[in-house]
């Protein structure tokens, strides 16, 4: 296990750790407890509080009550620990999509079809030129990050760019939120923080016209990544995968390939993430998770809720005001965190 990123996820789940483990700990008082009733009900509650959702709460409980039966239906805090941290990494570890897989190319059936646009017929760039094949961007790695306004969207792309070029990447991020004036200037503000360019353009602007000139500029300047920024309303399904999808559709035209979509999810907000996570997965295709301000909630445990519910994989956690407190997504290093300093095994050090 990597030391720097154990102990940003350490750091991170303190008040998830402190919120849930303390309490656990009251519950023993430092010695055995007889499982009845009443205290596998409190253990289901404390889990439920970490936002773990309820499904979880309650395999996981019931799995306390079975494997601890040998011990004479007493446990002590070790031993139910013990059964929590496994059955979370094994929920963290095993989770499939349980979502319908998506395609950018759903159309709205709601009402008359329209005709497509000829070529030249006053279309986007990037758009109405599906019959003609545009080259490839070489081995382009396009990421869409989407997700609704105060998750830490605008952060979490300036984290990621900074990740990536830290590990060598050649990073463009692409302004095509311009919806809001102020999310274009703070992309382009953290654009510069982390020392990479941005392309940008107005408030109002096509948000595909200013990919399709962030994939040129991309192609043009060699780039490994480019990181689009999408606007962030949650309004109308249709209207959602209609603004998406059209960015999406010209991203495929220059690139042959499908974007890689990451959705931000605030750590704050628990449950009501969570239903914000379905809505964007029920709509467009998602193939991952940024989960952020982890450091900042008590209920880090909205991480096993989505894997238990969803089956969406967490690619990435923001953990911090810094730019470095980001890290991909690891469920071992996560669960080994969450549970860390609980017992003589977990208090070492982990290994470089």
């Amino acid at each position: 296990m990597i030391r720097g990123a154990f102990n940003r996820f350490r750091q991170g789940l303190k008040k998830t750790r402190e919120g849930f483990v303390d309490k656990l700990q009251g519950l023993f008082g430092g010695g055995k407890v007889r499982l009845d009733e009443d205290t596998l009900d409190r253990i289901e509650e404390l889990l439920i509080s970490a936002d773990m959702g309820v499904k979880s709460a309650v395999a996981i409980t019931r799995n306390i009550e079975k494997r601890l039966k040998e011990e004479g239906g007493e446990a002590t805090l070790a031993s139910v620990l013990e059964v929590i941290r496994r059955d979370v990494q094994e929920i963290l570890m095993t989770a499939t999509p349980k979502l319908k897989p998506l395609s950018w190319d759903v159309e709205d059936d709601s009402g008359p079809k329209k005709k497509k646009k000829k070529k030249g017929a006053g279309s986007t760039p990037g758009e109405g030129v599906g019959d003609v094949p545009v080259p490839a961007v070489s081995d382009l790695r396009v990421i869409f990050v989407v997700g609704v306004n105060g998750t830490g969207k605008t952060t979490s792309i300036a984290k990621l760019a900074h990740m990536l070029k830290q590990d060598g990447r050649k990073v463009l991020l692409a302004a095509a939120d311009t919806f809001r004036a102020a999310a274009v200037e703070q992309l382009q503000i953290w654009a510069g923080r982390v020392g990479v360019d941005c392309i940008s353009q107005g408030k109002g602007a096509d948000p595909a016209a200013v990919v399709f000139d962030a994939l040129s500029a991309a192609e043009a300047r060699g780039m490994d990544v480019l990181i689009v920024d999408t606007a962030g309303r949650l309004h109308t399904k249709t209207n959602l995968m209609a603004e998406l999808g059209k960015v999406a559709r010209v991203i495929r035209r220059r690139t042959g390939r499908d974007p890689e979509t990451l959705l931000v999810v605030d750590g704050n907000t628990g449950q009501n993430g969570l239903s914000q996570a379905r809505i964007f997965a029920e709509t467009i295709p998602v193939q991952g998770l940024i989960l952020t301000k982890l450091d900042g909630t008590a209920k880090g445990g909205i991480v096993v809720a989505i894997a238990e519910t969803m089956g969406l994989p967490v690619a990435y956690v923001g953990m911090g005001e810094k730019v470095e407190d980001f890290a991909v997504f690891d469920a071992e290093q996560f669960t080994e965190a969450l549970f860390a300093g609980w017992s003589a095994e977990q208090e070492q050090e982990p290994e470089e």
